[in-house]
């Protein structure tokens, strides 16, 4: 069976990140797609400027489907004595895979929501609202922690892309729905794993420093 386009064209994204539009999937409000945002004011530029521009939007555009597809399929393998990285699965979104749009290929993912069914609230936002309980504090940290404990590559852990879903419900709990996988045109992260770990080192130091802050406050 060939599948249609999803049309998208006609739509509003519900957000907008760097690289992305985000648009809620037409027939099922537990699914959004990321569609990549083309740099045409850089492409229409002359000469060596025009090249790169090419090729940076051609490593934002490939990059932004297959590390974060490539980093979900590493967190639910299963070897001879089940997933290899457990604590942190409930922790990943799904992401299902591509599909095609009227604007181009998108990446597949999972809707977060809260208990009203709207888009689950980032940690800034929680924080901006002063709803960061302790709890919320202490389930975060460990989500936090089960990242360190883990190979899988976060190439932007901030914020805004970690969301409590089921905000408001009883097993309400916080998942990391962008920043998986590598960002930079070399490697270092895949092949130097000293890389990857003071990478993640940093970030969920730069987190922990906030959210102390907070409670000190």
């Amino acid at each position: 069976m060939i599948l249609d386009p999803v049309q998208l064209a006609d739509q509003t994204p519900l957000l907008n990140s760097k690289t992305r539009w985000v648009y809620e999937h037409p027939d099922s409000p537990d699914l959004l797609i990321k569609v990549h945002m083309p740099r045409y004011p850089g492409l229409a530029q002359a000469g060596m400027s025009r090249w790169f521009a090419q090729r940076k939007d051609h490593f934002l555009y490939t990059t932004g489907i297959m590390r974060e597809l490539k980093q979900f399929v590493e967190s639910r393998y299963q070897g001879p004595e089940g997933y290899c990285y457990p604590e942190i699965l409930p922790h990943i979104e799904p992401v299902y895979g591509v599909v095609e749009t009227d604007i181009g290929l998108g990446l597949l993912v999972s809707a977060a929501r809260d208990s009203d069914g709207n888009l689950a609230p980032s940690v800034l936002r929680l924080r901006k609202r002063g709803a960061m309980s302790a709890k919320r504090y202490t389930q975060l940290d460990r989500m936090l922690q089960a990242l360190l404990d883990t190979p899988l590559m976060i190439g932007d852990l901030n914020q805004e892309n970690i969301v409590l879903k089921n905000a408001g419900r009883a097993d309400e709990h916080f998942v990391l729905i962008d920043g998986l996988g590598e960002r930079t045109w070399i490697p270092t992260q895949t092949l130097l794993g000293w890389v990857n770990r003071r990478r993640k080192r940093a970030f969920v130091a730069t987190m922990r420093k906030r959210l102390q802050g907070d409670r000190n406050g």
